[in-house]
């Protein structure tokens, strides 16, 4: 029986398909180009692409930061000694360069250390010679400042929850690429294997094109013998024009299906191909079990793993919101040192002789000037409806995200049990049509040789033949439905490849 169908496929495969100049197209190649060329695939890596350079910029946050500051300026004023008219006047000239380097830490650490250093240089005169002096001083100053968070912020998930969010992102985004290449390869599959399907029959029908012109040409022969009446003439004469106009449906319906499997692979639909996979035989389904099939899915399902990952997500940001209500609480430690220096006879005698370089130096002797410094701060919004706004919200979207969740893992089941069924019934159905065509074989066998003996109408081989043709359509039908039910379970599964399965 399948020995029969094998060769049936094969003769319609193998068919001299010169004359159309077509190129055969394989599954594999259908389903590759399908993944290159489609559309919501190339978008779905393009928004892989964007998410992993968010991620890569949420992690600036904690990038050390360096800073250099310079300044100059300079001012006049002029005033009067206290209780006289004597005038005087004060000219300002100050620069200052500064540099720091601060980062802020997962663990909400601000650390910062900076080395300033100042000129400040006083000049003053009056109307008298003895009424000028000036007044110049170096000043450095070098100091580390850490601050640390004591409730909000102390928390380390939660100060990396810009990372965290932005990593869960681009896991997103994988999967929807992933799930996007499966949907790009299971429409691929539907596409080409309905257009193996209409190729079919568009073949069957050519083939009873071919039968009904040899048997008009001898029947006309038997008519002209006196074998065969001429109303029987007529009747094989509308039975080739029935097959002609069957047989220009049926391409037309190919050609359709061609071009629908060329326009998922990105091709041009002028061109002319051809299927090169059969469908081939379908295997024993013993082995086949919906609890495992479904065990499979419920791990591997790519719309069941976005949904427990946007679960995940909605988690993290419900103890984020509730971490955000804390107050701020915070202390400050700062520790430094400074040195001074004026130059020689121009400033207090403690001040020492020197300049920019010399009170850099400074810091380092036994003159430094050490200094520290403790604060803390305490911050907390008069009702906090902002913070408590954003809790309600989370919680309403984490409830959800678990309905969803919930929903998702109840269609995932149904559909698997679903084509797990389908899969049994195109096997059933592939043993049926086998057992009809053999049937149809064997009774046009039988009308034939009846016909050929005078003891049949010829009608009746007439109605076997078109019963053939129908069985070997019902053949193909159910090898391509066993295809297309295994191509959406293992998509179900996340499985679903180039490879003929």
């Amino acid at each position: 029986m399948i020995s029969v169908l094998g060769l049936v496929f094969a003769a319609a495969f193998a068919q001299d398909t010169a004359p159309r100049e077509s190129r055969a197209v394989t599954y594999r190649e259908a389903l590759q180009l399908s993944v290159i060329n489609n559309m919501t695939v190339t978008q779905a890596r393009t928004s892989r692409d964007q998410a992993e350079g968010t991620l890569t910029g949420s992690r600036g946050q904690f990038d050390p930061r360096y800073s250099f500051d310079v300044s100059r300026g300079r001012s006049r004023v002029q005033g009067f000694i206290n209780g006289t008219d004597i005038a005087f006047i004060t000219e300002t000239d100050t620069w200052s360069v500064g540099q720091s380097l601060s980062s802020t830490l997962p663990t909400g650490t601000e650390v910062s250390a900076s080395l300033n250093t100042d000129n400040n240089s006083i000049e003053f005169f009056g109307d008298g010679a003895d009424q000028r002096g000036n007044l110049e001083t170096y000043t450095t100053r070098g100091n580390l400042s850490i601050t640390q968070q004591l409730l909000k912020g102390v928390w380390f998930r939660y100060n990396v929850q810009n990372v965290t969010q932005a990593q869960n992102a681009l896991d997103i985004a994988e999967l929807e690429l992933e799930k996007r290449r499966q949907e790009a390869l299971y429409q691929a599959a539907e596409a080409y294997w309905n257009w193996v399907y209409q190729w079919q029959l568009w073949e069957i029908s050519l083939e009873s094109v071919s039968v009904a012109e040899e048997g008009l040409r001898v029947g006309k022969l038997q008519v002209e013998s006196g074998q065969l009446a001429r109303v029987e003439a007529t009747r094989l004469e509308a039975a080739l024009v029935q097959a002609k106009q069957a047989a220009i449906e049926a391409e037309n319906v190919a050609e359709r299906a061609a071009n629908a499997v060329l326009m998922v692979m990105g091709q041009s639909p002028d061109e002319r191909v051809l299927p090169a996979t059969p469908p081939g035989e379908v295997p024993d389904l013993v082995d086949l079990d919906a609890e495992q099939a479904i065990d499979v899915a419920m791990a591997q399902n790519l719309d069941l793993r976005l949904a427990e990952m946007n679960l995940d997500q909605a988690d993290l940001a419900l103890s984020f919101a509730k971490h955000g209500r804390l107050p701020s609480l915070s202390a400050t430690a700062t520790t430094g040192v400074g040195s001074q220096r004026c130059p020689e006879g121009l400033g207090p005698g403690d001040c020492g002789v020197g300049n920019a370089a010399s009170t850099f130096g400074g810091l380092f002797e036994d003159d430094r000037q050490p200094f520290w410094e403790v604060s803390g701060n305490f911050t907390v919004p008069i009702g906090n409806r902002a913070a408590r706004g954003q809790q309600i919200e989370a919680e309403a979207r984490r409830v959800q995200r678990e309905e969803e969740l919930e929903a998702q893992v109840r269609q995932v089941a149904a559909d698997v049990e679903e084509q797990v069924l389908a899969l049994r019934s195109a096997r059933l159905q592939t043993e049926l049509a086998d057992a009809n065509l053999q049937l149809a074989i064997e009774t046009l066998a039988a009308e034939e040789a009846l016909d050929d003996a005078g003891r049949n109408l010829r009608k009746d081989v007439l109605e076997a033949r078109t019963e053939l043709d129908r069985a070997k359509a019902d053949a193909a039908k159910a090898r391509t439905d066993y295809r297309l039910a295994q191509a959406q379970l293992l998509r179900l599964q996340g499985q679903l490849t180039e490879a003929v399965p």
